[in-house]
Parts: C-alpha cells; structure tokens; sequence
C-alpha cells in the first residue's frame, strides 16, 4: 500500500506583528508546499488581526494575551493535516527555498523535526549546534502531528514549548534534524517593544527557560502522577475563515 500523501499547516503565533506578519503570509501563500494557513493573533492591539484576514488565511483572534505554547497550541487544534510548520511572525526575507528546506525532510519522511536555526556565523553556528552549547530554541519548526502531541499538555504555554518539543521528540524516539537557514532575518524584541520593555521579555524568556531545564531533566515533573489538561482552550476568540469560492 502507497505511503499517504502528507500535507502542511502553517501555524503562525503574532503579537503585535503588524510591520512583518503581512510579507510572512505573502510567502506562505505562494508556496506549493503550504496546504493551509492559520494565524493565532495572540491578544495583538495593533492591525495584525486586519492584516491577516485581508490575506484571507483562517485567523483565530485570542481577546487577551494568553503566551506563545496557548497559541501554537489552539492553532494545532484547528490545523487539518498531518505536518505543522511553525512560522514566527517577525521573520523578515522569508522565501520559497527557505520553506522548502524546512518542510522537505519531513515530507520526505527523513525526520519527524525540523528546527530551523538562522545563520548566525560559522562560529557560532559550531558552538550552538556541533558543540552543543546553550538549547536549539527556535520558533521556526517543522513537525509530524505525533511530535507535538508527545509533550505534556503542562508545557503548552509561554516560552516552555520549544525546549520541551527537543526533550519530548528524543524521549519519544522520535528523529529531529536541525537546518541552518542563510538570509532569514527577524524583528528582535527590542525593536519591537522598546528597549527596556524587550530586555525585560527576553530575561523572562531566559529564566523560564532555565528553570525548564531544571524541570525537565532533574526534577521530571511530567513523571509525577497525572495533573490533568492544566490548559484551557476556553479563552474567549474569534475565527475569521475565508469563504471558498467554486
């Protein structure tokens, strides 16, 4: 029997991304590989939601800021297919050949993960993935359903998800690749949301992270006797979807 076709959501988590979220989209759109799109404004006060429902890509519009794990994971519960790309939505430069090089190797079945990590330099690409120097951390990943689906429904939230896809998609067995992407360039906190107001989120980021190691490979609290679905999809939202046209 023929191996089942696989088919690609997008999922792209915003905050406040009126400035990128549009050319991101635009890429996304044009790619053969890209089944579906969907767009999880995360409480955005500014026209991420508008931008997005003019690109007529299902747009789910959380009503109160509720941290990147929620929105990537009410994304995944309403994507249709088997394979979840993760896209950030402060990308910049995003092409054709760099989603192809992070979705082929798990539509060609070579891995159920691919993680894209931006070129960084020769240097710090050794120390960060050959030497294995600080956790591959990035939002722009690929994934088999199955993958997500092995982390506990407890690190669903904030910034806990990324490091717990790398620790749960081993512990499961499962193969995850890392893909070094050349000219892709990103809107940093900073730039973002002001000086002091981004250092505070990227320090917040740092120690959540921190701790998550703790968690993950000293204390394993996951082990513990079952906690139950500690995440609520109950938050208010509204889902915009395009109307199809015959």
């Amino acid at each position: 029997m023929p191996e089942r076709i696989l088919k690609v959501t997008a999922v792209v988590a915003a905050y406040n991304e009126q400035q990128t979220i549009a050319n991101v989209l635009g890429s996304l759109q044009r790619s053969p590989l890209i089944d579906e799109i969907i767009v999880v404004s995360d409480g955005s006060t500014d026209a991420t939601v508008e931008i997005s429902r003019a690109h007529d890509v299902r747009t789910i519009a959380l009503r109160r800021n509720q941290g990147k794990g929620y929105a990537m994971r009410l994304g995944v519960e309403h994507a249709s297919n088997d394979v979840i790309f993760f896209v950030d939505a402060d990308m910049l430069d995003l092409s054709e050949e760099h989603i192809s090089a992070l979705v082929g190797p798990v539509l060609e079945r070579r891995c159920e993960m691919n993680v894209g990590i931006r070129h960084r330099g020769p240097v710090r690409n050794f120390l960060h993935l050959k030497a294995r120097m600080g956790p591959v951390l990035s939002g722009i990943r690929v994934m088999r359903r199955e993958v997500w689906e092995s982390v506990p429904a407890m690190y669903m939230e904030r910034f806990k998800i990324e490091l717990a896809l790398n620790y749960f998609c081993a512990m499961a067995g499962y193969r995850q690749r890392n893909t070094v992407i050349y000219e892709l360039g990103h809107v940093i906190k900073e730039s973002k949301r002001g000086l002091l107001r981004g250092l505070a989120a990227r320090v917040e980021m740092t120690r959540e992270v921190i701790l998550l190691h703790f968690d993950l490979y000293l204390f394993q609290t996951w082990r513990w006797p079952v906690q139950g679905d500690v995440l609520s999809t109950g938050h208010e939202y509204e889902l915009f979807e395009a109307e199809l046209v015959d």
